[in-house]
């Protein structure tokens, strides 16, 4: 009988051990799970007021094209270059970065959350691009681009239009159409690209954004207030003319009525609200330059390398658009001798029709947009390199934001905000 009473007493005083070290740890975890409970609730609650603070300075970069535009010259918007603590949400304060940049277009917004009780900060780094002329596009047409048989050349920027477009035997650039493309033989049923890679064209695409609102009232005033060009013809035009100008000067024509027989060596913006048809036979053209090669101009290329390697010596050796698109690669430093007719803007509100018939150089550098249809069906021979610089300072009525990046980052709450 003792020796069971012995026995229980063991195990009784082996019980009160084991529970006197497991009580202290339940204790300590319950501690600790309430702590991080909180902890994980202030995270959040900054991470909120972080994504509010992107959606405020989005709010304000969008709010006119002249805000915009001070953005892209690089001023400081006051209340948005972490000079000011935001409380006008219960669960903490905000601040707010905008910058212009990294590229043309674009603009970088940081916005950092802090929670009420001053414990947990999160950031988070979001880029806008205007999108002007989306998917670096050297010629956008709304009522469709017909190139088929076509000698001249596209580079360096796809084709766009939300209707059909004509192809033909041409290899380059990318095709973007929310219609049909020709290369398309079974219609609007998937797969409407070149599957399975998808890299050059791309029919019955949803996401074909509109063609750019142009800001008429700017170029027109701009224009009339420039005077006469010295080839004698006047920039601002209210009816049709003809023929060509010898202009380098960087000013904007504008004409409401029909543009015929174009030609001519201009730097500067074309904007003809009318048609403008360019004459047969050689153009004239400006003195050969060292052009840039857009960073991601690469991308228009995948399925005809080579004639993207006679432009950039670096991509020699290297697979078809570097194995992918989502590639990091961007040309730099890299130029190409062009000497187009054009180099600038050229703006159709009405049908566009390339010289037919005759030998010819470069046609144009800089970006087209026609709201009738773009007709590059020509036998003449040329090129029309895309050039982002002329396509990043088109002046629209309003601003089409499309996210770039976002990505969540370490930054501490800006020091001198309370």
């Amino acid at each position: 009988m003792r020796k069971k009473k012995g026995q229980l007493l063991v195990v009784t005083l082996l019980l009160l051990l084991i529970l006197a070290t497991i009580i202290p740890v339940m204790v300590l975890y319950v501690q600790s799970e309430a702590r991080w409970s909180v902890k994980q609730g202030q995270n959040t609650n900054a991470f909120q007021l972080a994504e509010a603070a992107v959606d405020r300075g989005y709010q304000k970069i969008t709010e006119s094209t002249t805000t915009w535009g001070s953005v892209q010259a690089g001023q400081q918007l006051s209340g948005f270059h972490l000079d000011t603590a935001y409380t006008d949400l219960s669960g903490g304060s905000y601040a707010i970065s905008v910058t212009s940049g990294p590229g043309l277009q674009t603009a970088t917004i940081i916005g950092i959350g802090r929670d009420k009780n001053l414990k947990e900060v999160r950031a988070l780094q979001v880029i806008f691009t205007n999108s002007l002329v989306s998917g670096n596009t050297g010629i956008a047409a709304a009522n469709g681009v017909l190139m088929s048989g076509s000698n001249v050349e596209v580079e360096w920027g796809s084709i766009m239009s939300p209707k059909s477009i004509t192809i033909g035997s041409k290899v380059h650039p990318s095709y973007w159409s929310a219609g049909s493309i020709d290369l398309d033989a079974n219609g609007p049923t998937p797969p409407n690209c070149d599957a399975p890679s998808c890299w050059w064209w791309h029919s019955y695409n949803s996401q074909i954004p509109p063609i750019p609102s142009i800001d008429f009232g700017f170029y027109q005033s701009s224009a009339a207030a420039s005077g006469t060009s010295p080839c004698g013809k006047a920039y601002y035009i209210n009816g049709s003319t003809s023929g060509g100008c010898s202009d380098h000067t960087g000013h904007s024509f504008y004409i409401t009525g029909n543009w015929t027989s174009f030609d001519g060596d201009i730097v500067g913006n074309v904007i003809v609200l009318g048609n403008l048809s360019f004459r047969n036979g050689s153009l004239s053209t400006l003195s050969s330059y060292p052009a840039t090669v857009p960073p991601q101009a690469w991308q228009q290329y995948c399925h005809d390398w080579g004639s993207y390697q006679a432009y950039d010596a670096n991509a020699n050796g290297k697979p078809p658009c570097f194995g992918s698109l989502n590639n990091t690669y961007r040309a730099s430093n890299v130029t190409y001798a062009v000497s187009p007719a054009v180099h600038g803007l050229m703006y159709i509100g009405g049908n566009l029709t390339l010289p037919n018939g005759g030998g010819n150089s470069d046609i144009l550098h800089g970006v087209i947009i026609v709201q009738g249809t773009a007709d590059i069906t020509t036998n003449s021979h040329g090129h029309i390199y895309y050039d982002p610089a002329f396509a990043s300072n088109i002046q629209t009525t309003i601003i089409l934001l499309s996210r770039q990046s976002w990505k969540d980052i370490v930054q501490p709450w800006p020091g001198g905000l309370p």
